[in-house]
């Protein structure tokens, strides 16, 4: 099989910053935020020599840093229009990055959905691990990334707190004015992330040498998988706002049941610790938590009406379904779609995987009347929930 060198494929790799928590997002709405800047790029183009990269960062004039990389950046734009392949390490964030910063903002080419390659996916295709560091590991190369600017990187990508002397000299200027984010940043760590970018790109070009390309079909199936991503489906926001609002309701309802019972102590069934001793003082030993665990034990024989209920209280609050609608709110882009939720290859028996919402790993539908079901919900009246007929498909 044709291996996938620097005669075909430009690499690139991005470093960012935003008040958006990219794993609680997912990258395209972390993309969207408007707080997300593109801080670099680093590429190489397969007409260099191997090795070479170049590093693309915009203007920081606060630092006495001007935008450099600019006749470099051309040349790949022209790789790009002409119709040139780009790869990235997982390069659904690149992707995402470059359509919603790169060029509405900044002025970039688009890049064609067929011109995107991942060496990630290749990477995971081959039963090699996903993350670049454990993949050229894995592979015994002597590229590998940068530990010290990985450091540097997460410092350099989310907001700061302000200092108190910096918070008290604007309160005095601006009142109650909301203070703008602040940043880790200086010259000498801006400095050190583009050396981290740089080494990504050897690192990735390196493993993508390494790895055999995607077969043709499968290759048509990742662009698949991407085209699916990309377009992402679609939530019922005001149903996953109402979903949250009961479930708050209701936790709230049971979590004061659970404190009455047990006399304040434990308060709430997230006190784990708490929970496993108030049953070890009424003589019932479990040894965890877990929903499997509470299921057994609310199986014995000879449990006091308390326990029992106490074992229910546990078990109706840590029912980890609810934490979808959490990962809904939190991962629906502006248009209420989410997307990049499902991983190309991500087991190694070459099943999808997925990420926040993971709607695959859904419990199967019972319920008839979905659109009943909601209107019901959506009344948010309690007696109308509990009297509602689900009529569960037989």
């Amino acid at each position: 099989m044709q291996q996938s060198g620097h005669q075909t494929i430009g690499t690139i790799d991005l470093e960012t910053r935003s008040a958006c928590d990219l794993r609680r997002s997912g990258a395209w709405k972390y993309s969207e935020h408007p707080t997300t800047q593109i801080l670099c790029m680093a590429f190489h183009l397969p007409q260099w020599k191997k090795g070479r990269t170049a590093l693309w960062h915009p203007d920081f004039p606060h630092l006495g840093m001007k935008e450099t990389g600019v006749s470099e950046l051309v040349e790949l734009f022209n790789w790009i229009i002409g119709g040139g392949l780009i790869e990235a390490h997982n390069a659904f964030f690149e992707r995402a990055l470059w359509h919603n910063v790169a060029v509405p903002a900044l002025g970039w080419p688009v890049v064609d959905s067929r011109q995107w390659r991942c060496s990630a996916a290749k990477a995971a295709a081959h039963a090699l691990p996903r993350g670049l560091d454990d993949c050229s590991a894995a592979l015994g190369l002597k590229e590998r990334k940068d530990a010290v600017g990985s450091k540097t990187m997460m410092k350099c990508n989310k907001p700061r707190k302000p200092r108190k002397a910096e918070l008290a000299a604007w309160q005095q200027e601006h009142g109650e004015i909301p203070m703008p984010l602040l940043w880790h940043e200086s010259k000498e760590l801006f400095e050190a992330l583009f050396a981290y970018c740089r080494q990504d790109v050897v690192t990735e070009c390196a493993v993508s040498e390494a790895v055999p390309n995607l077969s043709e079909s499968e290759q048509a199936l990742y662009c698949l998988d991407q085209t699916i991503n990309e377009r992402g489906f679609l939530l019922d926001m005001e149903a996953v706002g109402v979903a949250l609002e009961l479930i708050g309701s209701e936790t709230a309802r049971l979590n004061g049941e659970l404190k009455a019972l047990t006399g304040g102590n434990p308060e709430k069934a997230t006190q784990r610790k708490k929970m496993h001793d108030w049953f070890l003082d009424q003589w019932v030993v479990i040894e965890d938590t877990k929903a499997g665990t509470i299921d057994e034990a609310l199986g014995r024989d000879g449990l006091s009406p308390r326990v029992r209920r106490g074992l229910e209280l546990l078990q109706a609050l840590s029912r980890s379904s609810t934490a979808k609608y959490e990962a809904m709110r939190n991962w629906a882009c502006r248009d209420g779609r989410v997307r990049g939720g499902l991983l190309y290859h991500g087991a190694s028996t070459g099943r999808w995987s997925g990420a926040g919402v993971q709607p695959h790993n859904f419990p199967r539908g019972t319920v008839k009347d979905v659109s009943g079901a909601w209107d019901v919900l959506k009344s948010r009246s309690r007696e109308a929930i509990e009297s509602f007929n689900p009529k569960h498909v037989a």
